[in-house]
């Protein structure tokens, strides 16, 4: 350092010899002699650990003490030389020169350790935020788990919760019944029934019930007919006070306001129609069920199948505003050994025949991971044989089932 240079530049020869000049400067140079040895000595070391980066904010304040002090004591040297200044003109200069280079020194020092210091502060937070970014631990990205609503997944299905024959009785075996998951103010309560009476698979009529207790008691019905076409099929359903359904005789969505009674149709691409891939139970095939509207959490589905997908099942959620489609999912499900499926949180499970008394519902698809399992065995009781309808209500969270001319209810149970 420059301190160091200065120090070896200077001898301590010149004091030495005017003090002996003065009795009383003979102490303060001694003292000045082996402080500056030692102050030499501090220095040398502190080098040391400057140059090798390790010295400490300690080890400067003691340097800067130790030059304090030999600056205190030339200002005393100076005093005891005021009387003869004149003859020691020069020494005193020298003196003087050495307490300013000193401060300077003092200065030039402080103000660079303080500032590599600071440097080597930031030099450390900057290595320890680099380490900490290497060393982090990404979270893996969150896959929702197959099949798993917020609530939990699907588990099971209850007992029949209600039973009721149609009201129409035993003659019409196909329809469907349920209650509006999104309904107008005011129809919260209110459960519809639109069954098949001409040939068993298409009819015009719905059959509205302003509550559960004149739906029990079939009493106060309104008949409301849909002009211009008809349901074919039991894929029918109601949804934000509209009935969706296949078009008669066509692979077209129908939309019937029911309260402007207007109709609404488009297109369902490439659906097979018309007994092409509808639902089957081992000994028979559901007639006209190609086209199945379904409702969960996320809104409006259609299911069905395309020759493109090789007769397996398609799922598209549908806009409820113009009938276009959202977005589709092609599966491995062939449409044919199902005898139904639903929709329940963005998860498709299809249903099959295992006996006149349980039915199971052995596949999944979840449009949310695209995983599908077909391995899953969940089975329910029926009421009778054959079912010609399933749907969920998200609002209740039950499976409103047609069977056989019975309406059932069933609980979904998550876990």
């Amino acid at each position: 350092m420059a301190l160091c240079s200065f120090l070896c530049k200077i001898g301590l020869c010149f004091l030495l010899q005017s003090a002996v000049n003065f009795d009383k400067a003979v102490d303060i140079v001694v003292s000045l002699e082996q402080r500056l040895t030692d102050l030499q000595q501090r220095i040398n070391e502190f080098e040391e650990e400057y140059e090798g980066g390790l010295y400490s904010i300690i080890s400067f304040r003691i340097i800067e003490i130790e030059i304090t002090e030999l600056h205190d004591l030339f200002q005393e040297l100076q005093e005891k030389y005021m009387s003869n200044q004149n003859d020691l003109s020069g020494q005193i200069v020298q003196i003087v020169n050495i307490t300013d280079r000193v401060d300077e020194l003092q200065k030039y020092d402080r103000q660079n350790v303080v500032q590599e210091q600071r440097e080597n502060a930031r030099l450390r937070r900057s290595l320890s935020s680099c380490n900490d970014e290497l060393l982090r631990t990404v979270a893996p990205p969150t896959t929702p788990h197959p099949g798993s609503c917020s609530f939990g997944a699907l588990r099971g299905v209850s007992e029949p919760r209600s039973s009721i024959l149609s009201h129409y009785g035993t003659s019409y075996l196909y329809g469907g019944w349920g209650n509006d998951p999104l309904p107008a103010a005011g129809k919260e309560n209110q459960y519809w029934l639109a069954i098949m009476p001409n040939g068993n698979y298409y009819g015009n009529v719905i059959r509205i019930y302003p509550s559960f207790g004149t739906f029990l008691s079939k009493t106060s019905h309104t008949d409301v007919t849909i002009p211009g076409t008809h349901i074919q099929g039991t894929g029918g359903i109601m949804y934000e006070n509209c009935f969706y359904f296949n078009c008669y005789n066509s692979p077209k969505l129908c939309k019937f306001n029911m309260t402007a009674k207007s109709v609404l149709s488009d297109d369902l691409p490439f659906a097979g129609h018309n007994n092409k891939f509808p639902y089957c139970r081992p000994s028979s095939c559901l007639l006209y069920t190609d086209i199945d509207l379904a409702t969960d959490e996320n809104g409006l589905w259609a299911l069905y199948a395309t020759e493109s997908n090789f007769g397996n099942t398609v799922i598209s959620l549908v806009n409820t505003s113009d009938l276009s489609l959202i977005k589709s999912w092609n599966t491995t499900l062939y449409k044919k050994s199902a005898t139904n499926a639903f929709m329940v949180c963005g998860v498709m499970y299809a249903t099959r025949f295992f006996s006149d008394e349980m039915e199971e519902i052995f596949y999944m698809f979840d449009t949310t991971t695209e995983v599908e399992l077909n391995n899953l065995s969940i089975r329910f009781r029926k009421v009778s044989s054959g079912i010609q309808h399933i749907n969920y209500n998200p609002r209740d969270q039950k499976l409103y089932v047609y069977s056989d001319a019975f309406l059932v209810t069933h609980d979904i149970i998550f876990g």
